[in-house]
This record gives C-alpha cells, sequence and structure tokens, in this order.
C-alpha cells in the first residue's frame, strides 16, 4: 500500500537520499567546508564550485552538504531527548494520577504556553549558542507534545483487564508500566518522533539565522542563509 503512494515514496527516497549525504559527506562534498580562499570570494555557479562561493571563499556546495549532518543529528539527537523526558513523565502521570498528575500536567501546561521559537530562543540566550546546546534546548521544547499523548493513553491502559490482571497478580509498578502499557504507546512515540524531527530542524536553522545555534566555522543550513542574505541583490 505505501509503494503505490507517490508522495510517500518520494519522501522515503528523499529522506534516504539526505541520511547518504550526511554519512558520506567527507567522500561526496568536493572541498573541505571551512576552507577559506580570499581569491574566490563570492564567485557564482561555475564548473569548480557548482553553488558558488560564501564571503569567505568557501564552497557552498560542501556547506550545504555538510551542514546536512547538523540539521538531522539536531532532528534525531533533540526528539530521543525529548521522547526520554516526555514518556517519562507522561507514564507517570497518567499511571500514578491524583497529585503527581497535577504537578506534571501544570508543568506541560506552563510550558505549553510559551510561543516555540520564542521558548527556543530564551532558553539559547540563557545556556549559549553550541550544537550541544541546540540538542538540550530543543529536547527541552518538545517533550510537551510526548507527555500529554502518553499521559492521556496510559490512563486509558491502565483500566484494561491485562493491567488490572497486573496488579492483581502482584506486579510492581514500575513492571507494569514498562512492561505492559508502555509498549502499547509505542506506535503513538514512533510518530510523534517522525513529526517532531522536521520542527526540530527548521527550529534549529531558524536558532543558527538569528545567530543562537551552531557557531562558525561549523557548517549549518541556517548560518548559511544568514551569512549569504547581506549580498543578495536583483
Amino acid at each position: 500500500r505505501l509503494r503505490e503512494n507517490r508522495v510517500v515514496m518520494f519522501c522515503a527516497w528523499f529522506l534516504v537520499l539526505l541520511v547518504f549525504i550526511a554519512i558520506f559527506a567527507p567522500w561526496i562534498a568536493p572541498f573541505d567546508p571551512n576552507e577559506q580562499s580570499l581569491a574566490d570570494t563570492l564567485q557564482g555557479p561555475s564548473m569548480k564550485h557548482f553553488l558558488g562561493t560564501d564571503e569567505m571563499g568557501r564552497d557552498l556546495l560542501s556547506r550545504i552538504i555538510y551542514g546536512t549532518r547538523i540539521s538531522l543529528s539536531v532532528g534525531l539527537v533533540s526528539q530521543i531527548l525529548a521522547c526520554s523526558i516526555g514518556v517519562l513523565l507522561g507514564a507517570l502521570a497518567g499511571f500514578y494520577g491524583g497529585f503527581i498528575d497535577t504537578l506534571i500536567s501544570r508543568t506541560i501546561e506552563i510550558f505549553s504556553a510559551f510561543p516555540s521559537l520564542l521558548f527556543a530562543i530564551g532558553i539559547m540566550f540563557v545556556i549559549g549558542p553550541g550544537v550541544i546546546n541546540v540538542f538540550i534546548a530543543l529536547g527541552l521544547l518538545s517533550w510537551t507534545s510526548h507527555a500529554r499523548l502518553v499521559r492521556g493513553q496510559i490512563m486509558q491502559l491502565r483500566e484494561m483487564e491485562y493491567a488490572q490482571a497486573c496488579v492483581v497478580a502482584g506486579g510492581s509498578d514500575a513492571r507494569i508500566i514498562w512492561r505492559h502499557l508502555l509498549p502499547n504507546c509505542l506506535s503513538t512515540i514512533i510518530v510523534l518522533i517522525t513529526l517532531g524531527i522536521p520542527g526540530a530542524i527548521l527550529t534549529e536553522a531558524s536558532l543558527s539565522y538569528i545567530g543562537l545555534g551552531v557557531q562558525p566555522p561549523t557548517a549549518s543550513w541556517g548560518q548559511v542563509i544568514s551569512m549569504a542574505q547581506q549580498y543578495i541583490t536583483f
């Protein structure tokens, strides 16, 4: 059924291409992305530099290729961090309810009250720019959606007969949550991670664009756009 959907297959192959580019960037990129050549600054597309060069003479195609690594790593690592926090807190809130549920739910509401990009800018302003800090900021930014949905599913699943049977049999809370309830939330968690990766990539590009994300000379898509915009002519 998926193979018959042309849009799905196109997106799947495009994703495979991006992963391939990120893994084999040192062999695909025609130049070192940080190699400067002041004699070749701001050149247009040519046979030597297919996408031209920037203000420091660095090959733009090579920087875009290496920027793929940053974008994919930020998307994956930030979502793994967000999933770890969100699933843990959502499972605790949904299983125990009461005061724990109220405390975690209010925390989710506080984090969700801020515009996502503005919140990310605030976090980066406090902890400082850098790749690792981008991972942390985006992980803290997107854990609430994981926690909210996992909480709702756990609240439904804990009332199922098999879950009640585990309680009667004397199973520990941790065993019931991790062995019996969370595996039934796996499909939802996978969908959330899949949807969260593109958002994380866009947010990272936005942060790098305004100078709060990945710092030079490391190549990043947002940083390439930011440094090139002053040379755009019509």
